[in-house]
Parts: structure tokens; sequence; C-alpha cells
């Protein structure tokens, strides 16, 4: 049963929103792999990296890995038209005898808007690549439907373009993924959609504490919203503890540390349905070169650092 469980969910996975892309209860950790417009708005080199294990104790469960790094180039703040940013991104999700590679560089670029928003506007262009496995927990693969694409290999384009506006408290994002359309053939044929993310944040200081609210949407239009809201509290920069609910699926805690430049992230997600044993973990590091950033107003005083990233 645990064997069929699985290999139902995984061919579902390639058509119902809250799979075709991985999902993170850490979403604010892992923001550039949401949109390519938060490229630069750091002024030095930030590099991240994650996984994430789901369904835990079920054979081929969902395992997501990611690596990503962007910075800023030229650093001519406004004073040149603009900051501009580069970056590169990295994921491997394997779900059952499936396995899906992406790899994407990004550029994004950011003008004033005023005193007090900028915007930033990127894309990313990649490759997609999906694999099948024709041994399942050490036997021959028991789907009959995946066996018949055992050993495939397909490559696909992969455009994501997005959309940042911020200020020092607030940032709205939006952005597409999947933009270029395919057809997905591993033993019967998918189509992959556009998938929408719209996401949200905002921090207020309360004495040296710092209260982030935030949320992220998802959408398609072949199946229901997936959407997280998140609320954090940051003592110092320091230490943050942090509390999520995906609704309709589960209650997620989590807790993250700054040492210096490293900073490593935990968050457990407790499902809230009936299936028992559906328990996530993910675990996360970033490293920053630079102490503080963000993007200036060109006289040296005002900084603006997306509250995502604080």
């Amino acid at each position: 049963m645990k064997r069929l469980l699985v290999a139902i969910l995984s061919l579902s996975s390639l058509v119902l929103s809250a799979q075709q892309s991985a999902h993170y209860s850490q979403y604010s950790f892992n923001n550039y792999g949401y949109n390519p417009a938060f490229a630069g708005t750091q002024k030095c080199l930030d590099f991240r990296l994650g996984t994430r294990l789901q369904w835990l104790g079920f054979e081929g469960a969902p395992v997501s890995t990611f690596a990503w790094g962007h910075t800023q180039i030229g650093r001519k703040h406004y004073k040149g038209g603009g900051v501009h940013g580069v970056g590169a991104y990295i994921e491997q999700d394997d779900v059952h005898l499936t396995t899906r590679t992406t790899v994407k560089l990004g550029y994004a670029y950011h003008t004033k808007l005023s005193s007090k928003y900028r915007l930033g506007m990127g894309i990313f262009a990649g490759i997609q690549q999906y694999s099948t496995d024709d041994v399942f927990g050490g036997e021959t693969n028991p789907d009959p439907v995946l066996a018949s694409a055992a050993g495939s290999v397909l490559r696909y384009p992969d455009i994501m373009p997005g959309l940042l506006l911020y200020s020092k408290s607030t940032y709205w994002s939006f952005s597409v993924n999947q933009l270029y359309f395919k057809n997905i053939n591993l033993g019967q044929e998918e189509k992959q959609v556009n998938q929408y993310y719209f996401g949200a944040g905002h921090k207020s200081v309360l004495g040296h504490w710092t209260v982030f609210k935030s949320f992220l949407l998802k959408q398609n239009v072949m199946g229901p919203p997936a959407l997280d809201l998140n609320m954090a509290w940051v003592y110092y920069e320091k230490l943050t503890f942090g509390l999520g609910y995906r609704v309709g699926e589960s209650a997620i805690g989590m807790i993250k540390f700054n040492l210096g430049k490293i900073g490593i992230g935990y968050a457990f997600d407790f499902p809230l349905n009936k299936l028992y044993g559906n328990y996530g973990h993910e675990i996360m590091i970033s490293f920053k070169k630079c102490d503080g950033g963000g993007i200036g107003d060109g006289s040296g005083g005002k900084v603006h650092v997306c509250p995502a990233y604080n």
C-alpha cells in the first residue's frame, strides 16, 4: 500500500499546483528562488542553500534541494540609471522514481521610483531536466506507467520573469514560473502550465525586536491555490522565532540563528490532515560576504535593504 500510495502521489505531482514546483516553509529564506528580481538587493555576494524532506516514513518521499547566489554588478546606485544584479539558481526535486533538475541564470535591474520605493525587474532563463529510474526500493519499478518511461531524460527551456516593489519596511513580489509551456511525457503525457507567485511582507521594530509578517500565494489554472502565512520575531537580528500556516495542510515552527556572516535556519511542518507521518523538515544555510548592505540612493547616506532579507 505504501508503494501504491507513493506512485499515485508522484504522478499527481506533475499536475497539481502544490507539487508542480517545490515549496518551502522558509520561503523568505529562499526568496530568490521564487523571484529573479531579488538579484542585486544586497550590495555583495549572497549565497544560500537548503534541503526539504517531506512525507517522512514513506519510501520514495519528496526531497528538494537548492543552492543559489546573487550579487550587484557596477554598483552605480541610481546615478547611472539604476542597479544591476546577476545570479544563478540550481534545484533538484526527487519524487518516487522521477527527478527534476533546474539550472537557471538570473538578471535584475533596480530603479528608484521615489524617495521611499524601489522597483526591481528580473528574469530567469535556463533548463529543466526530467529523468526516471527503473529501480524502486531495490526492486524493479512497480509502477507500470513510469516503468514504460524508465531511463528517459527530457530537457526543456525554463523562463521566469518577476517584479519586486519594496521600501525599507515593505515588499510586494510577483513572478510567473514555467512561462514556457511544455508537455512532459514520462509514461503518460502531462502538461506544465504557468504558475503565479504573489507574495508580500512587512517588518516593524519594537525595541530590540523586529516583527516580520509575510505571505506567499501560488496559483495556476489546474489546481487550488496554495497559501503560506508566516510571522517571525527577530531579536537583535541574531535570533529568529517563527510560526507559519500552510492553509488546509500544516502548521509550521521555525528558528534561525545568525552567526556573523552565516545564517542557519530550521523549520518543522506538522500535518493538519489525517495522513500520519506527513511531517516535513527543512534546513537552510546562508552566507553573506558583507554586513548590512542593500541599495543606496547615490548620496552615500540612505541604504534600502528589502525587508525580506532582514
